[in-house]
């Protein structure tokens, strides 16, 4: 049977049949699903359903496996008090049955334990979450908060420390409180899933004939191709078939399911900053372009990114960095959110002339920035304190495709034969010196002691041996900014894996020197 290859993925279909599955059936924010779970409470078996909570919020905290997953819950329950008082329910879900929840109760988690354990077998609501492992039957570490209204309000991973990660939970049920959503543009739930497929499984499959895909483009019936044939023939030889090329689309890839199977960094690091470089359609391929349209296009981003096409957790303040006074301007960029991105040093006085068209975005939660109108026309930057890498990439990937998304349905097809964003040569066009086609670039802060005690010989030799780009950082005696050196025909997943790889054989290095040259303490 004849395979095709497509051009957006490394996959191959048969030409007879083509199985879509989702990537991801969550909305954030959206109505949560009906799925009802048997579960223990109080050392009894009961049935729940989110439903059943209405009225006041819920936290719901997944979990890998009773017995080994101790520290999550114990560390949540602790918080229980504080969510209860502010209107909120906890309970605790995995794919363990009734029956073991039992025995982990009365073995380790002892009778004061009373927030419900659910049991989610067959992983049917961590799935509406895309929170279940299909493969290992298992549900994955992760937190979903769910309003008064029954409105899905926040899905999480994290890789945090789980008491560190408790506390956060109180702090954003609290900020949620203070914002509400639009009922009236909420979807209602999509039908359960199980294993990470459809219920519909007898949804019609989309019949894909190779003829027809390739019909518009035969060009056998030539007449420039038919005499050059003809002369072939009259020389006694074969004209070779012409290689068959396919277009490769450019595009962010890395999917939220792949982003979750991805491993954090071991090592202890300060802080994470992903960026993406971008610019638009018709608007060339980096930031040196006219006034008027260095206006036009801030005007664009700014309706881009308003709550009309924005989810809760990307929506903010756009500011026109023009207009604003030295004063105004050093209070914005010495904030924390810059100091993670490493954009702080343009708070001080001269060190940037703003022109017109220039602006910046700062999410509520100030951890996204949306930069407009510099090196190219954007440049998307999400940060964390700590390692968590993977919760970085997820909202990162969350904005680019929802501002793709927004520029096809803002920006008129009249206006330019192309919307999205600028490609060249299958790639995304950018001006960022030792970034290639994926504009991506990731940055890792962390101190490294052994090394600034060994000196530069020692820091060039891990640069060569390791790929990696190491600089000085402003943060702290021995800190240092990281990142991996990249190859042309890396892919997103590449990038961000060699960088953990690296990073944490970079940290073994330094932990080494360490205690060969008798460092005691750790700045």
């Amino acid at each position: 049977m004849e395979t095709t290859e497509w051009p957006w993925g490394d996959q191959d279909y048969t030409d007879d049949e083509y199985d879509e599955t989702p990537c991801s059936v969550c909305q954030v924010p959206g109505a949560a699903p009906a799925v009802e779970v048997t579960g223990v409470q109080n050392g009894s078996e009961k049935t729940f359903k989110v439903s059943q909570y209405k009225g006041r919020y819920l936290v719901i905290v997944f979990y890998r496996a009773d017995f080994t997953s101790a520290d999550l819950v114990q560390s949540f329950a602790t918080i229980q008090p504080l969510l209860t008082s502010n209107g909120t329910d906890l309970v605790f879900c995995s794919a363990d049955s009734t029956e073991t929840h039992k025995s982990w109760l009365s073995s380790d988690l002892g009778g004061s334990f009373s927030a419900p354990l659910w049991s989610d077998k067959t992983g049917a609501l961590a799935t509406s979450f895309d929170l279940f492992d299909s493969e290992k039957k298992t549900c994955l570490d992760g937190v979903v908060v769910i309003d008064d209204s029954s409105i899905i309000r926040q899905v999480m991973t994290s890789s945090m420390d789980p008491k560190e990660l408790a506390k956060n939970v109180v702090d954003i049920v609290a900020l949620l409180k203070k914002n509400k959503v639009d009922l009236k543009s909420i979807k209602p739930a999509g039908p359960a899933m199980t294993g990470g497929r459809s219920a519909s499984a007898s949804s019609p499959r989309v019949q894909i004939s190779v003829n027809d895909l390739e019909k518009d483009w035969d060009v056998s019936s030539d007449p420039e191709l038919q005499k050059v044939l003809n002369v072939a023939r009259l020389l006694g030889r074969t004209a070779p078939a012409p290689p068959k090329v396919a277009k490769r689309l450019p595009m962010f890839n890395l999917l939220p399911t792949q982003i979750r199977k991805l491993a954090n960094p071991r090592a202890p690091i300060k802080s994470v900053m992903v960026s993406l470089q971008r610019n638009l359609a018709g608007f060339g391929p980096n930031g040196d372009i006219p006034a008027n349209q260095r206006i036009q296009l801030e005007n664009i981003m700014k309706k881009v990114m308003g709550v009309a096409y924005m989810p809760e957790d990307l929506t903010g303040t756009f500011t026109s960095l023009r207009h604003l006074n030295a004063r105004d301007q050093k209070k914005l960029l010495e904030s924390d959110v810059f100091r993670l991105s490493h954009d702080d040093w343009m708070a001080a006085p001269g060190k940037v002339q703003w022109s017109e068209g220039q602006g910046v975005f700062v999410n509520n939660y100030s951890n996204f920035v949306l930069w407009v109108n510099q090196e190219d026309q954007l440049r998307l930057v999400s940060v964390s304190n700590g390692k968590d890498l993977k919760y970085s990439l997820l909202r990162l990937q969350k904005a680019v495709a929802r501002i793709e998304e927004a520029l096809k349905m803002i920006i008129s097809v009249k206006s330019t034969q192309q919307r999205g964003f600028t490609t060249t040569n299958g790639a995304f066009a950018h001006s960022r010196r030792e970034v290639y086609g994926t504009g991506l670039e990731v940055v890792i802060t962390m101190d490294l002691v052994g090394l600034m005690k060994a000196g530069v010989q020692e820091l060039d030799k891990a640069k060569r041996d390791l790929g990696l780009k190491i600089e000085k950082s402003d943060r702290g005696a021995a800190t240092f900014t990281v990142v991996s050196g990249q190859g042309p025909d890396d892919t997103e997943e590449e990038i961000v894996s060699k960088t953990v790889s690296a990073v944490d054989s970079l940290y073994r290095m330094d932990h080494e020197l360490q205690s060969k040259l008798g460092v005691k303490l750790t700045l």
